[in-house]
């Protein structure tokens, strides 16, 4: 079964001292202006509108992150620890990473299920294989996938918190594909080929001696992998690498950012590989 990428919507923008504005962009996304929400909803609701188009309103949501709503459970915990009051009971709910998707669901008029994917590694990557896994079996029809980063104050916390040093750029992105079943009356930008997930290296190097390789094909990384290892699977697989115009600042969900500049730049055939600390990979595979 084929799966079909018809649209991507995204926003990336590195920060500094100071956050960006969001407000106008969410109602200039969604055509509202939803009040009493942090900047990750914002985010979110950014990325889902501009990737909405002729969307489903059956489509099931799946939403993931690298951090989570860091700035709602940073700002729940200050309350409960620092000044020793209870939370707001909408702060406290907005703790739930998932209190986006409500926000998506509403805004875009979905009926459709929705879902917060969590995994530390692998978030770009485990969302897309939940939802490549539903539209295979026939759960869903359509998918909206997204994966969400923001920026909390002051930056050098935030360094902290990612585990990076002081000297790394970070920005916030939130990165969106619309994914469907049957693309009959739809324009396709992309093909989502294969999610994969392996054991260890010698599952993922047996896999790509079996995968044909093409012409127009290239290779993109993962942040978790070194350069060393980078170099290993740039000579095993003979490919070029996928290059930025200028190197990306540092978010934890930085695949979303590959994937969607790939497909906007609609030629040839992108293998993607990451791996975890433990030493399991996944590779995904989307063809222009």
């Amino acid at each position: 079964m084929t799966t079909y990428i018809v649209a991507v919507g995204s926003y990336y923008e590195p920060v500094g001292d100071e956050l960006p504005p969001l407000k106008k962009l969410v109602q200039e996304t969604v055509g509202s202006n939803i009040r009493r929400v942090g900047r990750f909803i914002q985010l979110a609701l950014i990325g889902a509108g501009r990737a909405s188009s002729q969307l489903s309103n059956e489509a099931a949501v799946y939403l993931t992150s690298g951090s989570g709503d860091v700035e709602a459970t940073v700002g729940v915990l200050n309350t409960i620890y620092r000044q020793a009051e209870p939370p707001r009971p909408l702060s406290f709910i907005n703790t739930v990473s998932n209190a986006a998707c409500f926000y998506i669901a509403q805004s875009l008029q979905l009926n459709g299920a929705s879902s917060f994917i969590s995994s530390r590694y692998f978030t770009v990557e485990t969302s897309l294989r939940v939802a490549l896994l539903a539209l295979e079996q026939g759960q869903q029809k359509a998918a909206l996938v997204g994966a969400v980063d923001s920026v909390v104050l002051s930056i050098e916390e935030h360094r902290q918190r990612l585990g990076i040093n002081a000297q790394t750029d970070v920005a916030e992105g939130s990165h969106w594909f619309q994914l469907v079943a049957d693309a009959s009356d739809r324009t396709v930008l992309a093909t989502l080929d294969a999610v994969q997930h392996f054991t260890d290296r010698e599952a993922l190097s047996a896999w790509l001696a079996e995968l044909p390789i093409e012409a127009d094909d290239c290779l993109a990384l993962g942040q978790s992998i070194e350069s060393d290892e980078a170099d290993h699977w740039l000579v095993e697989t003979g490919l070029p690498p996928f290059n930025f115009r200028e190197a990306p600042a540092y978010f934890k969900s930085l695949a979303g950012l590959v994937f969607c500049e790939f497909v906007r730049r609609g030629a040839g055939r992108l293998i993607y590989l990451n791996r975890d600390p433990v030493g399991r990979y996944m590779a995904v595979v989307i063809s222009c």
